[in-house]
């Protein structure tokens, strides 16, 4: 039997492996905040997002399964993922607008106009 020689990592992670896990942020890399909290009112999550993190949290643990499994919601834990790997404030927009547009599609979001009274 020949000996087997060590598999190089692969290039690209299997998609089980993309999910971004709290705290496992590259060391010395601070959270990244959204640029202005987002209010919600959801039965069983909090009250609202200021962190990219706790936004991954929110879509991850915090939404029923039935309902993280809607596309709005895949492609918005996607944008929130691409968000924290580039740090660009392109992506953390396009990452706000549609968990902002996720939650506005459930009647949860809380607008900022009617925050204020």
């Amino acid at each position: 039997m020949a000996r087997q020689e060590a598999i190089p990592p692969m290039a690209r992670q299997p998609r089980s492996d993309t999910q971004v896990q709290p705290g496992a942020e590259a060391p010395g890399r601070q959270t990244l905040a959204l640029p202005a909290p987002v209010r919600l009112r959801a039965p069983g999550c909090r009250p609202a997002l200021r962190t990219v993190d706790e936004a991954i949290h929110m879509i991850d643990t915090e939404l029923p399964a039935e309902l993280r499994r809607l596309p709005r919601w895949t492609f918005a834990h996607a944008l929130l993922v691409e968000a924290t790997k580039t740090g660009r404030k392109r992506d953390l927009t396009a990452a706000v607008r549609q968990v902002r547009q996720a939650l506005s599609n459930e009647g949860w979001l809380i607008e900022n106009e009617a925050a204020g009274g």
